[in-house]
């Protein structure tokens, strides 16, 4: 299973000791591409638990409440 994601951001987010300290002293970084508080992982990826193996997704506006669908004829770049 994979995801469409649509990213805006032009530059990375320093994650210092006062940063860990707002998230508690540990911080998990979003992988899933959902999370409405990237780059922390805010539980988004549970909308994903049901996606198919092999098939590729788009959530409307990268949102886990959006509906889903089925991202038809994606490839993934030769590695």
């Amino acid at each position: 299973m994979a995801r469409e994601v649509t990213h805006d951001e032009t530059g990375p987010t320093r994650i210092d000791d006062e940063t860990l300290e707002e998230q508690g002293g540990a911080a998990f970084i979003c992988r899933c591409g959902l999370s409405a508080n990237k780059p922390y992982c805010d539980g988004s990826h549970n909308a994903t638990l049901d996606e198919e193996e092999g098939a590729t997704y788009k959530y409307e506006n990268d949102d886990s409440d959006g509906p889903r669908r089925e991202v038809a004829g994606f490839e993934y770049a030769d590695e």
